[in-house]
């Protein structure tokens, strides 16, 4: 296998990696396990955790972390060795998730010396789904060489839709912030279902609800025109339904999440946020021409994929 297959596993790996440490660190808010080890770097004052099932969830949470944390360190420096001079964006994406996640284990020790301020762990989610979203970028920018889509209309829209989904987790993550999620328990409107209260935090859960109602139209229509027209470029097709599932499915966790409650719910929601999240980028990412910068390397590649 070449460097730059190599380096294409790695970079998907490492990108599962950080959607784990994501979807446990919902695992972790859900359970209540934010303060399992109330101590950091350590936990409980050793460097394993005690018998206990809330210590044990955040270790495994912060184990993860360091994986993570491992493998994007490889990246970035394979990146460096194998893209600098074929395609330069794609080390310094690598990077970029590099300095996030220095900021987010920084970030990670206030949240726990502050014992677990709602705002600051908005904050902490905010900055995990922007390194999620280098680490997918890197990924999809090795791919091989690719026009991508020639519709900039349309390339224009994703972004907009990429960037709308992005607000619309943290509008999401502002109702678990503002204890909103304990104060309204029907769906679709907090009123007992069907009228509208906006009275204290409830005001949070209305935004989001209300966003994910316009954005989400727009998500269903980027990803439904990625199907219809583009579906071939790149496996865009295969993932932009995929996220079409799980977005409606997601809504759907999300109403049995405020009418149910329980931490199943909640974690499925936070699971399935971040996977939206993914694929959006992804098909955006997907709609938008690779090349490499030396044009050999480029007729190289394409060479090998005819043979």
């Amino acid at each position: 296998m070449s460097d730059v297959g190599r380096f294409r596993r790695l970079a998907v790996v490492t990108a599962l990696f950080a959607y784990l440490q994501i979807a446990l660190g919902g695992v972790v808010r859900v359970s209540g396990s934010g303060l399992g080890c109330p101590d950091w770097p350590l936990c409980n004052g050793r460097p394993y955790p005690p018998a206990d099932a809330h210590a044990i969830v955040e270790y495994s949470h912060r184990a993860v972390g360091s994986v993570t944390g491992l493998l994007i360190i490889a990246t970035v420096v394979l990146a460096w060795i194998v893209f600098r001079k074929r395609r330069p964006l794609v080390p310094w994406l690598a990077t970029a998730s590099l300095i996030g996640v220095v900021g987010e284990g920084i970030l990670g020790g206030i949240v726990v010396a502050q014992e677990l301020t709602p705002w600051l762990v908005l904050v902490h989610l905010g900055l995990a789904m922007m390194i999620l979203g280098f680490l997918v970028a890197t990924a999809v920018s090795a791919m091989p060489a690719s026009s991508g889509v020639p519709d900039v209309g349309f390339r224009r829209l994703a972004a907009v839709a990429t960037a709308a989904t992005y607000l619309l987790l943290l509008t999401g993550s502002s109702v678990v912030a503002s204890g909103a999620d304990e104060s309204c328990h029907s769906w679709p409107l907090c009123g007992s279902g069907f009228a509208l209260d906006i009275a204290g935090v409830n005001a949070y859960t209305m935004l989001h609800r209300g966003s994910v109602l316009m954005i989400g139209l727009l998500l269903l229509y980027v990803l439904w025109t990625a199907i219809r027209r583009w579906r071939s470029v790149d496996g865009m097709g295969l993932i932009a339904g995929a996220t079409i599932g799980i977005f409606l499915l997601q809504v759907a966790v999300g109403a049995g999440s405020a009418v149910v409650g329980g931490g199943l719910f909640d974690g499925l929601h936070v699971a399935m946020a971040t996977l939206v999240w993914s694929g959006v980028l992804a098909t955006t990412l997907l709609a938008l021409p690779r090349a490499d910068t030396e044009p050999e390397l480029s007729r190289l590649a394409v060479g090998r994929r005819s043979a």
